[in-house]
């Protein structure tokens, strides 16, 4: 064999789980998991995207059903470079990391209500993980939905995206409120915002707001429970941060983070 023959240790996209159904002109939250190819290799530098940033690690390639030639496809164009301070990290042999990303930015602008068929890209080119081609369904909003889009529009707006809008302050703090209904396709991103610049410390949040979390954002719950845990009994994090890696090893980054006092959550709220 010659080394032409080897190919080198890259990225692997383990696992992608998405919604039942998305609702056209909100975000699209998708959560992937990360590997190793081949699984025993360790990765000194991956491109790290978040729900509020792609910074050019997703990609995404569509088909409508039935047909074997795509018709859209955004490539990554993550630049891993030390000298150049884009968030990365390491993935050590045998790990997995788990990262929930907001894709709406790479769908077409004239993509209708319907199931596509979808491929998501992960990476720095020219390593690019690729999932296996799964089913996408969009509808169009109901007009309750609609008119929450619209009256989020200018916030959302003058953010740049529904990423960066979770992360700024409110316009109105009055209208700050925790989500409570698990079919809202704004969630998410309403009950990050609540975390951050709600009026409540994390260790007065009720656990129970987490509830409207299902699905997709089902290992954010948990991840996010350890975050109201570790502020409210720093003494019981361990025990549960424990149980978490168990059950999604993809978050044990999150959950050593949240012990070494880096959490992002606490993060935003003390620059907030």
């Amino acid at each position: 064999m010659s080394a032409a023959d080897i190919t080198p240790p890259g990225p692997a996209l383990v696992g992608v789980d998405v919604e039942p159904e998305y609702v056209l002109g909100f975000p699209v939250y998708v959560g992937i998991t990360i590997g190793s190819a081949p699984p025993g290799a360790s990765l000194m530098r991956l491109p790290l995207p978040s729900p509020a940033a792609l910074r050019g690690a997703i990609g995404l390639r569509l088909w409508r059903p039935g047909e074997a030639e795509p018709f859209f496809e955004e490539a990554p164009t993550a630049v891993v470079d030390p000298e150049l301070s884009a968030p990365s990290f390491r993935l050590r042999a045998g790990e997995v990391r788990r990262l929930l990303v907001e894709i709406s930015e790479l769908l077409p602008d004239d993509l209708g209500a319907g199931a596509v068929d979808g491929v998501l890209l992960y990476g720095a080119p020219p390593h690019i993980a690729e999932s296996a081609r799964g089913r996408l369904l969009f509808r169009e909003p109901t007009d309750a939905e609609r008119a929450s889009l619209d009256a989020l529009r200018p916030e959302v707006e003058a953010a740049g995206s529904f990423g960066r809008w979770l992360r700024r302050p409110p316009l109105d703090p009055s209208r700050l409120a925790p989500p409570t209904d698990r079919g809202d396709p704004l969630r998410y991103p309403r009950l990050i915002k609540y975390l951050i610049h709600g009026p409540e410390g994390l260790d007065a949040v009720d656990p129970a707001r987490l509830h409207v979390l299902g699905g997709v954002f089902a290992p954010e719950a948990y991840g996010l429970a350890a975050e109201l845990l570790a502020a409210r009994d720093p003494g019981a994090f361990a025990g549960y941060a424990q149980q978490v890696k168990a059950a999604y090893p993809g978050l044990a980054a999150w959950m050593d983070a949240i012990a070494a006092g880096q959490s992002e959550i606490a993060w935003a709220r003390s620059h907030r």
